[in-house]
């Protein structure tokens, strides 16, 4: 069995993401899975709580887990010379225990049915950047949005945890309180 903590929207928010890490080395995930938008805020949203950049930085930078991440569209270039992993890719692909598991930030896909099928045998797509906590069965594998830590447009900030064993995987939802 594996622990995967999926994680988007950062968007600087280091007091968000401390209380995501702790609840994350609790449960003593084996993999985080980061979907992007870790550092700036947008132009068009508000500071997030405890905005710092180099302190999310710093603590994804000294945190124990192993990491994936996918570029958001508020990411740049330059966020990667602060971060020690590669943070740019806009798509990952993860296969776990017989689980395949493609990730992107979500921000260029307008119908994921239809994008989905463009690929052969992902069990679980995982994206962001809508900062809404979704999980739908679709005809091509299982999209899954985990929401945002910082700026949820649902009103819970929200992560989640995806359990795979045997070729097979369930999702839980976490809100940070």
């Amino acid at each position: 069995m594996k622990k995967i903590g999926v994680i988007s929207d950062i968007h600087g928010s280091l007091i968000n993401l401390k209380k995501v890490f702790n609840d994350l080395s609790n449960l003593s995930v084996d993999l985080v899975l980061v979907l992007g938008d870790l550092l700036y805020h947008g132009p068009r949203n508000p500071f997030p709580e405890e905005y710092n950049p180099i302190g999310v930085a710093n603590l994804i930078n000294e945190a124990p887990f192993d990491f994936v991440f996918v570029k958001g569209n508020c990411d740049a270039e330059v966020d990667s010379l602060v971060i020690k992993y590669p943070i740019l890719q806009e798509f990952a692909y993860v296969y776990i225990d017989g689980v395949k598991i493609l990730m992107n930030h979500g921000d260029k896909i307008s119908n994921v049915e239809e994008f989905l099928g463009k690929f052969k045998g992902v069990d679980l797509f995982i994206t962001g950047h809508t900062h809404i906590k979704q999980i739908e069965e679709t005809k091509f594998g299982t999209h899954l949005n985990p929401g945002s830590i910082s700026l949820p447009k649902d009103k819970s900030k929200s992560y989640a945890v995806v359990v795979v064993e045997e070729k097979k995987f369930f999702v839980e939802f976490k809100e940070i309180l």
